[in-house]
């Protein structure tokens, strides 16, 4: 129904633009104090879907509470309040406070509004969570507009930009329970009763009793079809409806279920907790939300609030993930994606789950992590298997680097130093196989062409024969009984596959298929040292090489003829190679072959991402 990829992608084709196509979208917050996060903390808004990643505490849902707060009619201080348990402590003469940019329309320029929390006496009782618009401060990095003098301008009065205006929803998963849940699983018992001689006078006596009790209630609210029901002259129910055919298709598709009808009701029962009560129907059968899972009332309440959102709404979600399989956290994911771009929807979300990032721009994931003093800083953007890891995520998040030998590991693991992103760089396990190049590709690839995760093989450049290998899908199938001897041109080996066969003769179509499979596995996963061999590559770093080699072995015989000078005619292969490794550690910065190596491996970990 929805393509997530396909929608990210159509989503980003308007990058550097929504904050003019997107109603009221801000651009970016700041935080020159508040809460636990770091002062001059910046989380950039470059894509209109992002994700907030982090442990738990991490400052996520302050971010959240903070966007809340920042269009007109909002305030921080709705989920952000002091108590005599947990007091907000403010310093002298620097409260708390945040900054976010949004777009002017007339200026056609990006301006910044300052909201900090005052004292405010409201209705005559002192108000101590107040937040306002506040005038700018050069002290907080707000410069002041040039301004034609006496000009009025939209949206700005006297020293200050006034908050953007826009409608926010704010849907907090863990508080997403039908009325069912909160009352069975979070509501008191009840209190029975009694009369003389300690006989019971009052039937209900327990939760199941009262759900009993309501249960008919409920059914004749779900038989009337609408809020005509009453119970003490008062309405039961103050909405009851069945999903229009756009929100039960939607759910179904979320959801991965084929829903013939669903029918949502907010009521007052259950000992006036109430709440809302979900009742579908598959072809099953029909159960309430009793039966249902938490995750399926969630889904839907969800979908049904954004759905209804006007345009321009900026939504907020805390931990979407609640209670839904990978699978539906994806498909949640597309689906807010579409709203996004079809109802110019702002969306921030936070979130601990892998799958509700894995489609997403880099730049799109905002990761959170903690300083030595305790406060949090935001990471403006990462790969997900990056930050995962610092939640200690790590099982199939990571990419296998295949070498020929053990100087051509440590050369990549050099290249892998310039990451400024210790996470980043702990997403490639690097190693070397025994055999060499020719051992890699005729008997390791044909192992990894169905294995699962990404591995990507690092051959010595003096194995490279082609600019590029082919693409099978444009060899036409005319030229099939071709594919070994193009294998063979492009590698110099000729792959060792295991394919059925009859009387020791290999079935043609599965092999053609598989020789067709080997082409596009090498295409994305085969790359070279930007040298003939790692060898090269040290010796030009440390300003060691002898211009007269000009192949491999010229370059390995110099640098072990180096290693001689220093150990003695009988130095190893491995004192030589690691020789090599602290020359190249010692001349690492500014290489430009190990930008360009450290270039191919970020190459592929973007891959990494249009693979998914």
């Amino acid at each position: 129904m929805l393509d997530l990829s396909e929608e990210i992608d159509s989503l980003s084709t308007n990058r550097g633009k929504y904050d003019a196509i997107f109603p009221g979208y801000i651009t970016h917050i700041r935080f020159p104090r508040y809460k636990n996060i770091v002062d001059g903390a910046r989380v950039d808004f470059t894509f209109p879907v992002t994700a907030l990643v982090g442990a738990n505490g991490s400052g996520k849902t302050s971010v959240l509470n903070a966007l809340y707060g920042a269009p007109a009619g909002k305030s921080t201080g709705q989920y952000w309040f002091s108590t005599e348990v947990d007091p907000i402590e403010e310093g002298e003469g620097s409260p708390s406070r945040f900054i976010y940019g949004h777009r002017h329309s007339g200026l056609k320029l990006i301006v910044e509004t300052r909201k900090a929390r005052v004292r405010k006496v409201r209705n005559g009782r002192p108000d101590p969570n107040y937040w306002e618009p506040t005038k700018e401060l050069s002290s907080d990095a707000m410069a002041t507009p040039l301004l034609q003098a006496g000009k009025k301008y939209a949206g700005r009065s006297k020293d200050r930009w006034n908050p953007v205006a826009r409608q926010v929803l704010y849907i907090n998963f863990r508080k997403e329970l039908s009325a069912f849940d909160k009352y069975f699983y979070f509501g008191k018992e009840p209190v029975a009763k009694t009369g003389g001689a300690g006989k019971a006078v009052r039937r209900i006596a327990s939760k199941k009793d009262q759900v009993r009790h309501d249960a008919v209630l409920l059914s004749r609210v779900i038989a009337s079809g609408d809020t005509s029901e009453l119970y003490f002259k008062r309405k039961i129910a103050t909405e009851n409806r069945l999903l229009t055919p756009t929100e039960l298709s939607m759910v179904s598709y979320v959801l991965g279920r084929e829903y013939e009808e669903a029918r949502w009701i907010r009521h007052r029962l259950f000992k006036g907790d109430g709440g809302l009560s979900i009742v579908f129907k598959t072809k099953y059968g029909r159960y309430s939300e009793a039966f249902a899972g938490s995750g399926e009332v969630a889904v839907t309440s969800c979908i049904v609030q954004v759905l209804k959102a006007k345009r321009g709404t900026l939504i907020l979600l805390d931990e979407p993930e609640v209670s839904l399989h990978p699978g539906a956290q994806e498909r949640l994911l597309a689906f807010l994606a579409n709203r996004a771009r079809t109802r110019q929807l702002q969306v921030v979300f936070s979130t601990h789950s892998p799958h509700l990032i894995d489609a997403l721009p880099n730049d799109a994931i905002k990761a959170f992590h903690q300083l030595d003093d305790g406060r949090f800083a935001v990471i403006p953007s990462t790969h997900p298997y990056a930050a995962f890891r610092r939640l200690g995520v790590s099982g199939g998040n990571s990419i296998r680097v295949i070498v020929e030998d053990r100087l051509a590991r440590d050369v990549v693991i050099q290249a892998l130093m310039s990451f400024p992103d210790q996470a980043e760089r702990d997403v490639f396990n690097v190693e070397y196989l025994t055999g060499g190049a020719d051992a890699i590709l005729a008997y390791q690839i044909p192992v990894l062409l169905d294995a699962p995760g990404h591995t990507l093989v690092l051959l010595d450049g003096d194995k490279k024969r082609v600019a590029e290998y082919p693409d099978p899908n444009t060899i036409p199938a005319t030229e099939d009984k071709n594919l070994a001897a193009k294998i063979k041109e492009v590698t110099g080996v000729e792959p060792k596959f295991t394919v059925d066969g009859n009387a020791g003769v290999p079935n043609a179509a599965q092999l053609t298929q598989v020789r067709r499979q080997y082409l596009a596995w090498i295409r994305k996963n085969v790359d070279f040292i930007p040298t003939l061999c790692p060898e090269e590559l040290v010796l030009r770093a440390g300003g060691k090489e002898d211009p007269h080699a000009v192949t491999s072995a010229g370059h390995k015989q110099r640098l072990r003829d180096l290693a001689v000078e220093l150990f003695g005619k009988d130095v190893s292969s491995e004192t030589t190679d690691q020789y090599g490794a602290s020359l190249l550690a010692m001349h690492r910065d500014g290489n430009a072959n190990l930008v360009q190596l450290a270039d191919v491996l970020r190459a592929y970990l973007l891959h990494t991402r249009r693979a998914n």
